[in-house]
């Protein structure tokens, strides 16, 4: 039963429950020893996906970028935050590894040619990204790798934007 309760159903991810009954303690104990990094990402134009291949090949889109995303995040664990939005937890990473990852990532989703089987296409990501900082709780760091993946979002997508350090009380 907690297997079901942690894991999302479409993707076999961790789940947003996951995060609130385990993952943030553990967050919260480990950002004081070490550097975490909060890496928020969401699919580009993913409603022109549904409005123009319909859901399922925007389901089918998710699980495989899902599936990327946690090949590549290694022991990192991957959450399904909800809709297109994907939440990847780094622990005890360097901000600038935590770029490179996200990077990587991002560029390996632009690469795959998704086949949902009336034909292939592909989708780009835009991560925002913040280091945990532990003098916060989680929802405001949250706020802030949030407003970091907005604003690259407004700066033209498909693409990693750390959140400047005083995003936690701005106004988007």
């Amino acid at each position: 039963m907690r297997s079901l309760a942690f894991r999302d159903q479409l993707t076999g991810l961790f789940s947003r429950h996951y995060l609130t009954d385990y993952l943030e303690e553990r967050i919260r104990e480990d950002s004081n020893e070490t550097n975490i990094v909060l890496a928020l990402c969401d699919i580009d134009d993913f409603k022109t996906i549904n409005d123009a291949r319909g859901h399922q090949s925007g389901d089918i889109a998710i699980v495989c970028i899902a599936d990327i995303l946690d090949d590549l995040a290694g022991n990192h664990p991957v959450i399904r935050w909800g809709g297109e939005k994907l939440l990847v937890v780094l622990f005890s990473t360097p901000d600038h590894e935590a770029l490179r990852l996200c990077n990587r990532m991002r560029e390996e989703v632009a690469a795959y040619r998704i086949d949902d089987g009336t034909g292939e296409f592909s989708c780009t990501l835009t991560f925002g990204l913040s280091a945990y900082d532990p003098s916060l709780t989680f929802a405001e760091n949250f706020v802030r790798v949030d407003r970091a993946l907005y604003r690259g979002k407004e700066t033209g997508k498909n693409r990693c934007t750390f959140a400047q350090p005083d995003t936690a009380g701005e106004q988007r």
